[in-house]
């Protein structure tokens, strides 16, 4: 009888763990029980000073748990909520399917949360139309770096106005009807959205504060 390891990964993979694949977009979600993670290499992802850096790994999926294949996108999230975007898989003779992944990082985490706000508008006593503020999306994982900053002249009145880039994690529809409030209350005025064109970068946000 020809020896075959096809179904024995479970059984003889050391550092198992329990993990959820996502696919986004959907509402596909798998549990998987018998998740093996290898090591985290970490660089940097652009000129950053080293705050925006990049970490890949090769996770490893039990094939008898999943009725699909991975496929570039996905996401494999651990019990602590960490989550890993899948770059490529495929299925090695021991059953199991090898996920190269990748998780993004701003100094070693998105280290903010925000809450971005969105606007409800009615019209005043003269005809006027006045925002009424409301939480959409609260503690979103964040962080707001700095672009650059500039005088501006309005009537003689000189002020310095700010422009950042709100890094995030997720994609979400945003327009000029929606605001962003860091944690210390600062509100930043959405002035346009870059979804990733590529699975392995985030959302970015452009803002000006207020």
């Amino acid at each position: 009888m020809a020896f075959d390891p096809s179904d024995d990964f479970a059984d003889v993979a050391d550092m198992q763990q329990a993990v959820t694949l996502l696919r986004p977009g959907t509402s596909d979600s798998r549990s998987l029980a018998h998740a093996v993670r290898g090591t985290v290499r970490a660089s940097e992802a652009r000129a950053s000073g080293g705050r925006y850096t990049e970490e890949d790994v090769a996770w490893h999926l039990d094939g008898n748990e999943l009725d699909d294949s991975p496929r570039p996108g996905d996401l494999i999230v651990e019990a602590d909520a960490r989550r890993w975007t899948v770059l490529a898989a495929r299925r090695t003779a021991v059953g199991c399917w090898r996920c190269i992944c990748r998780d993004l990082v701003i100094a070693h985490g998105l280290d903010q949360y925000v809450d971005i706000e969105v606007a409800d508008f009615t019209k005043d006593a003269t005809g006027a139309e006045v925002a009424a503020w409301r939480p959409w999306r609260t503690g979103v994982p964040a962080r707001i770096q700095p672009v650059r900053a500039a005088v501006d002249n309005d009537h003689a009145r000189r002020s310095l106005a700010s422009e950042f880039i709100v890094y995030v994690a997720g994609e979400f529809r945003l327009d000029q009807t929606h605001r962003i409030k860091a944690p210390d209350g600062t509100i930043y005025r959405v002035v346009g959205c870059r979804k990733a064109d590529r699975i392995d970068a985030l959302m970015e946000i452009q803002v000006a504060a207020e």
